[in-house]
């Protein structure tokens, strides 16, 4: 694993899993007609795919808002000749989309980097294909002491970091949710090594699969 600019913006296109799209459970696009109460009691007979259906009830879970609520903004959003049952898939969509938007705003590249450094001990991440992909000054300062490094340009050339674990079989035991793993690692530069342990733990990030690693002992 080579060492890459901490500070590097990284930003790789989400490509859509052709499993994912595959993933249609069979009812999901099946019309369902539901009467809707709204305020003062109108009732409004709206015919919707299950899919909206679930999705309005998931995004209004917690919410002050009923479903007879959004319908009644849904139906003074219409115009003239508007259609109710259209006008509640956009509003849907619209929703989804902007609570996507603000997870991967929470969940970016530039907010897991903004982590690491906030880190007072050594910590890295990780990228499947091996490379570091973010590191803090304590990681650096930890390699310069314990490899005796006169300066960050010795650590440019030759320097591999080599994990005990694979980080394809890490990042598949780290995909249970709250899950933590801690393994061996081996630094080595200019004939130097260094052997100790970190905690790995699933990066949050949307954009590509990463662990964080928390040293323990180096």
């Amino acid at each position: 694993m080579a060492l890459s600019d901490r500070q590097a913006s990284y930003s790789e296109p989400a490509d859509v899993n052709p499993a994912a799209m595959r993933h249609v459970e069979e009812h999901d696009a099946e019309p369902k007609f539901r009467a809707i109460i709204g305020k003062g009691g109108a009732r409004r007979g709206i015919r919707l795919e299950s899919v909206y259906w679930d999705g309005l009830a998931w995004l209004l879970n917690g919410s002050r808002q009923s479903l007879g609520d959004v319908v009644e903004q849904a139906a003074g959003q219409m115009g003239e000749n508007g259609n109710l049952a259209s006008m509640l898939r956009v509003l849907a969509f619209r929703w989804m989309w902007r609570r996507l938007s603000l997870m991967e705003n929470v969940y970016s590249v530039e907010n897991l980097n903004a982590l690491i450094q906030a880190c007072p001990t050594p910590a890295i991440v990780l990228t499947r294909d091996k490379k570091i992909q973010f590191f803090n000054e304590p990681f650096m300062t930890m390699l310069k002491q314990k490899l005796v490094l006169g300066n960050i340009a010795q650590l440019s050339a030759g320097f591999r970091f080599v994990l005990d674990t694979q980080v394809d079989e890490a990042l598949q035991s780290l995909s249970s949710r709250g899950k933590m793993i801690t393994t061996g690692f081996t630094a080595t530069c200019a004939g130097k090594q260094l052997t100790g342990q970190m905690n790995l733990a699933m990066a949050p990030s949307h954009q590509k699969q990463m662990v964080i690693g928390y040293v323990v002992r180096g």
